[in-house]
């Protein structure tokens, strides 16, 4: 049993922490661990308040030693990996997901967190096997968005949908994901309802200009050139440099029979001065 005046400076950094005084917290943390030493769960708080301040290299260690003190523990052996990952120890960081999972195979945070470095590092069969774990343990919409990204990254559009369309239904205001859905409708030919998508994800968020490119894409293969035009010239006027939207300006300006802009277009898309 710790001393009570131990316990006492613990709660004290309890409250500071639940509070948002994280100097204070840190204070009566290390004030506890002085009056009583070896308490995993006392280290594992400083851990998560360094980590909270962005001060990776000082949480991994209250991490380490609150593994040394307290064993295996699942959500510490998580955060030490997340803490490792901020800090570019990415191999050591995986060790560390693996071993949370090996404590507690319930542990849905590390088996989200193994998928997205093995997303990052294009290991996708991996990425998609812990990212279908972790949403099986605990389905949620940034979790299916995730896979999502990973399906659609395969270039497995069906599955890549049905990932956004599962986080959209949970979350409707996800832009992000609604963009990504009809990115993939558009891969997929559906264009009306990618067109219908691209405008949810404008009203919804107008800084994801990019759909308006997408949108010139869908009505250009609809035959519906002068809408086509529309969107790609607001689409120009936030990527005035991109040679793949200058490029489907001219596709379009050719089929407007525009022979001249066209023209300019083939040539900026080319890079040409």
């Amino acid at each position: 049993m710790p001393a009570p005046d131990a316990a006492e400076r613990f709660e004290a950094g309890r409250r500071c922490e639940r509070g948002d005084d994280l100097d204070g917290a840190l204070v009566a943390y290390r004030d506890a661990l002085t009056l009583s030493p070896g308490h995993a769960d006392w280290s594992y708080r400083i851990g998560c308040v360094y980590r909270k301040l962005g001060r990776f290299e000082e949480a991994a260690e209250a991490f380490r030693r609150a593994i040394l003190e307290g064993g295996e523990s699942s959500r510490c052996l998580n955060n030490l990996g997340t803490v490792l990952d901020a800090l570019g120890e990415r191999a050591e960081a995986l060790q560390m997901f693996h071993r949370a999972i090996a404590a507690d195979e319930n542990n849905a945070e590390a088996c989200h967190n193994l998928g997205a470095l093995y997303a990052e590092e294009g290991r996708t069969r991996e990425a998609i096997r812990f990212f279908e774990a972790a949403l099986h343990l605990r389905p949620d919409a940034e979790g299916y968005h995730n896979l999502g990204l990973v399906h659609f990254q395969a270039a497995d559009f069906d599955k890549a949908l049905d990932c956004f369309e599962r986080c959209v239904s949970m979350a409707p205001e996800h832009a992000v994901s609604i963009y990504f859905a009809a990115i993939s409708l558009l891969r997929k030919g559906v264009y009306r309802e990618a067109v219908r998508r691209f405008e949810a994800v404008l009203a919804l968020d107008s800084r994801l200009v990019r759909a308006h490119f997408y949108v010139g894409v869908a009505m250009h293969k609809l035959g519906r050139h002068e809408d086509a035009l529309a969107a790609l010239l607001r689409a120009v006027e936030a990527f005035p440099d991109d040679g793949k939207l200058h490029y489907q300006l001219a596709l379009t300006y050719d089929a407007l029979v525009m022979p001249r802009e066209a023209r300019e277009h083939y040539r900026l898309a080319r890079g040409e001065a």
